[in-house]
């Protein structure tokens, strides 16, 4: 019998992924819309992208080792974000959550 635990791992991590860049989405929206929520979904689309570009901007920046500064909310998160995508990377290289796939 196989153990899962990776594979379990994996996808905790993933849902954390999700929800944490959920938290940059609402972040930025609170940036962006001060007074009020996002009234459609063309707002919700370009928050979502700005979102993705900043997570890989900041991937970027710390894969380049370049220094991260921690001073607002949003960059708390974005780095919190990063180190969850890590962790993903490190279950999926090391091969065991493919076991008995």
């Amino acid at each position: 019998m196989a153990d899962n635990t990776p594979k379990i791992e994996l996808e905790k991590l993933r849902q954390q992924q999700d929800a944490k860049f959920d938290e940059i989405v609402s972040c930025l929206g609170r940036g962006l819309y001060a007074n009020a929520s996002p009234t459609s979904d063309a707002d919700r689309v370009r928050l979502v992208e700005e979102a993705e570009e900043l997570t890989d901007k900041w991937a970027d920046a710390e894969a380049n080792n370049r220094p991260l500064e921690l001073s607002t909310t949003l960059q708390i998160l974005l780095s919190e974000h990063q180190e969850i995508c890590k962790q993903i990377i490190e279950i999926i290289d090391s091969g065991k959550a493919n076991n008995n796939e």
